[in-house]
């Protein structure tokens, strides 16, 4: 069945009564030759843009809002098309069929195919005020429709979720609301079960968009007000105490029916996956579900940045949890004021019987920073022989392997910073958590898993600097052939000015240089950092861990030294 999304025919009609005839006034005329004008011009310009349409173009995205049609082509083009601008004789029409999307202009047709993939997502009111009310149960069922159709087997795959919700006139509020319970087939729509999650939405009206996501790409619904109840107050509470394993054996009880508890390892792998279900004993009969607590129920550090989505969604309502992106923190409080952990809601029948702080035992954070520190003292400067000279161009410098294998000389710790690095090791119990093979630095089996959805040991740059170019390998006066040294007004430049202007960086592996690098000499200041799930580690003494001299005592041919300034 074809649905007419839009459709708006004006046609200059001249009525004549019997009784008195009123003539218009010149300026309604002139005003009048100008609308027309203006129309006759922006249906002549669509016409244009349809007629020209490379052969084989297909729709990529096609969006509605307030009436006006935007239409992305493959070609690259964009087409935006007003039916209710038509008038003085012409008509202007869109209509969606299941595979294309037809535009009418004064009975001539030009149909669009949508491309591979593509799909529209459209709220469909049933009521004439086109608005969705959620109940005092903060519940309501919203219908779509999808073309092209969905499948069973697809609807199953098909990810819902808010994309964006905002109060009229007001506010961001996308964590007000969610998808909860299953998208269902209703003839050819889809119902979603959307739900209010925040007491303080109630007699509110809020713009909400659906989100879909299917094999990989993001699908947004036009966008429908959404109308709260003044009467709902959140989800109900009836609290009871917890009946869980004996593994766990620190639950405590504390005020307004919160409570908290340590998810006990080995038992549960909280960086793999396990399910909240197998801490308890005994549930509370009924249907359950596991849901995350309000952002504003929860400490800072789950709260800030985009933390609280992370674990959001790490937990499924039947209790499976398995982190999906790094959250940076295990959920310790900042402070005494907040309650350590992450709040976990048990729901049973819509009313929540257990409100749990589950803490997350952070094995990284309890290591002295002497043991990260090692043996390193701080800022050692080291550099390469006369004989090793970085030429222009690109070159990639992998420092583990570098200061585990490399030949530096001088070394202006007598060595140290080398003998260290070769013997740098953190324990974990018996467990290695950073080792070197003899070969590079490298993360042990243990510190591996902790530094699941992280990047593990990474370099930074510290404070990297240009130096006077030597000229030692030339012939020149004795006088002339001094040490590098850093040239004024380029000691610590920015990693933009680095990269963009002198052709180096520091990566997470290596110092990389592109074509840009001229041969200057440099003074690159390093720090290395452990980035595991939960936080990260500074390696040696104050995050700085050596400065590396390039080309400090010798330089390619026709290096030019930037001015001082």
């Amino acid at each position: 069945m074809n649905k007419h999304f839009f459709c708006m025919i004006l046609i200059g009609v001249l009525a004549l009564s019997m009784g008195t005839f009123v003539s218009c006034s010149d300026d309604d005329n002139e005003k009048l030759d100008l609308r027309l004008t203006v129309v006759e011009g922006m249906i002549r310009e669509i016409t244009e843009q349809l007629e020209n349409i490379p052969a084989g173009s297909t729709i990529t995205s096609a969006t509605q809002s307030n009436g006006i049609w935007t239409l992305v082509l493959s070609s690259g083009q964009t087409l935006t098309i007003n039916p209710s601008a038509a008038g003085g004789g012409t008509s202007l029409e869109v209509v969606e069929k299941e595979h294309s999307i037809v535009i009418t202009i004064n009975d001539k047709e030009y149909e669009l195919p949508l491309g591979t993939g593509f799909r529209s997502l459209i709220y469909v009111p049933e009521f004439v005020d086109g608005e969705v009310h959620a109940g005092s149960n903060g519940r309501v069922n919203v219908k779509f429709l999808v073309k092209p159709a969905l499948t069973e087997t697809l609807l199953v795959d098909a990810g819902f979720s808010i994309g964006a919700a905002q109060e009229l006139q007001t506010r961001v509020a996308r964590n007000y609301f969610s998808v909860d319970g299953v998208v269902m087939f209703d003839g050819e729509y889809i119902n979603v079960p959307i739900r209010v999650l925040d007491a303080n939405a109630a007699g509110k009206t809020y713009a909400v968009i659906l989100q879909m996501n299917l094999d990989g790409t993001v699908y947004l619904s036009n966008a429908f007000n959404l109308v709260v109840s003044r009467d709902f107050t959140g989800t109900p509470e009836d609290i009871v105490p917890a009946k869980l394993i004996e593994a766990v054996g620190d639950y405590t009880e504390l005020e307004n029916g919160f409570s908290t508890a340590t998810l006990p390892e080995p038992t549960v792998d909280v960086l793999g996956t396990f399910n909240f279900k197998n801490l308890f004993t005994e549930l509370p009969e009924g249907t359950v579900r596991f849901e995350l607590g309000p952002k504003e129920l929860q400490n800072n550090n789950v709260s800030r940045d985009d933390r609280y989505e992370v674990f959001r969604n790490a937990l499924s309502a039947d209790g499976t949890w398995e982190l999906k992106a790094r959250p940076g923190t295990n959920g310790d409080a900042p402070n005494n004021e907040q309650t350590s952990g992450i709040l976990i809601n048990v729901v049973v029948d819509d009313v929540i019987k257990h409100k749990i702080y589950w803490k997350i035992v952070d094995p990284v954070a309890a290591i002295p920073q002497e043991v990260f520190k090692g043996a390193f003292s701080e800022n050692p400067h080291i550099e390469y022989p006369e004989n090793v000279v970085w030429e222009k161009g690109a070159h990639v410098y992998e420092l583990s392997k570098e200061f585990t294998t490399g030949d530096f000389n001088p070394m202006h710790d007598g060595g140290k910073f080398i003998e260290n690095f070769q013997n740098y090791e953190v324990l974990l119990g018996s467990d290695y958590l950073i080792y070197n093979d003899g070969e590079t630095l490298l993360l042990g089996e243990l510190g591996e898993k902790l530094a699941k959805h992280s990047r593990g040991l990474y370099w930074s740059n510290r404070q990297s600097s240009i130096a006077a170019s030597q000229r030692r390998n030339l012939d020149i006066p004795a006088e002339e052939k001094g040490n590098g040294e850093i040239i004024a007004g380029y000691d610590g430049i920015s990693t933009t000015e680095m990269w963009e202007t002198f052709g180096f960086r520091v990566s997470d592996t290596a110092i990389e240089m592109s074509e840009k690098y001229a041969g200057n000499a440099l003074r690159v200041g390093i720090g290395l950092r452990y980035e595991y799930a939960y936080g990260e580690r500074n390696i040696g003494v104050s995050g700085s861990l050596v400065f590396l001299w390039f080309n400090r005592r010798v330089s390619p041919e026709g290096v030019i030294d930037p001015a001082p300034r």
